[in-house]
Order: structure tokens, then sequence, then C-alpha cells
């Protein structure tokens, strides 16, 4: 067993737009055409190389690079325990993006797709929430891993901050 110890940056963007115009602004730039994991396996099954998958795909991604594989709503799943509850997980990302990590370990895979969660609190502003792409992978000390994650942190952070504010 080998144990890698490492901390995460947490990031925290506030917002003053309501819970549902920051979900819906990040909705817009992180999913195009509305794809989804079965739209991605039939890429898969069309395609006979990875380029030709590559090809596929690039026209299916959002604004931004990124598509939302699925969102978990804690709002509705925590509304018989606290009333009025809103929050958002999404899970995001890109093959194309985690492929070049994935060949170069693919314990990567525990880190991405990534995880944007958003929610509203008790005083009802919203905050967009993640932890830094690079802040998780440095852990694998690559540098390859290492240009694709910080690459990751200023997508997210500009999918967050453009979120907030429109």
């Amino acid at each position: 067993m080998e144990t890698l110890t490492g901390s995460g940056t947490h990031v925290v963007v506030s917002s003053s737009k309501s819970f549902e115009q920051v979900a819906e602004a990040i909705e817009s730039m992180a999913i195009a055409d509305k794809i989804d994991l079965a739209i991605v396996e039939q890429i898969i099954l069309a395609s006979k190389s990875w380029d030709e998958f590559r090809e596929a795909f690039e026209s299916k991604v959002g604004s931004n690079g990124f598509m939302t594989f699925t969102k978990i709503d804690h709002g509705s799943l925590m509304s018989l325990a606290f009333e009025g509850v809103k929050a958002m997980l999404y899970i995001i990302g890109n093959p194309l993006i985690a492929r070049q990590m994935l060949e170069q370990n693919l314990g990567v895979g525990l880190y991405v797709p990534l995880r944007l969660f958003v929610y509203e609190d008790k005083d009802g502003k919203t905050h967009i929430v993640y932890d830094k792409p690079s802040s998780l992978l440095g852990q694998f000390q690559n540098e390859k891993i290492s240009a694709v994650a910080q690459m990751l942190d200023r997508k997210l952070e500009e999918l967050a901050t453009t979120a907030a504010v429109l």
C-alpha cells in the first residue's frame, strides 16, 4: 500500500446573483448540445480511432471546453432534512483533456472529471466552490500532469467567475 498525503486548495466564488441564475450560467457554459454520457458512448461506438473520436467530440463540448457528465441536486436530496436547500453538484470535464493526464498516471482518474458545487447559503447568497485541480494533482509529481492541472485551474476559475457575474 502506498499513501500519498496532500492538501487541496479550496476556492469559493460568491455571487450576488440568485442560485438559479448562477446554475443556469454554469449549465450554459459547460453543456453544449445537452451532451451526456449516452451521447459520448455513441461517439465512442461510432469512432474507429482516437482521432475520429476527438473530432466528433470537440464539436460537442461547451464554450469553455467542458461538458457536464452529470449533476446531483443536493437540494432535492436533502429537502426532507433541510427545508429550502438550493445546492447542485456538477461533475464536469473533458475526456480529451483528461487523456493527457491519464496517460501519465491512471490514478488521476480519482480526480477527473472535476467537481463544481453551487449552493445558496442561509442568507440567500450564492456560492460556487471547487478544489483547484493543481492542488489535488500535484501529489503525482509529474510535470505533464501539473501543466494540464494548472490549465484546468484557469478554466475552472474562468467558469466560476463568469457564472458569478453573468
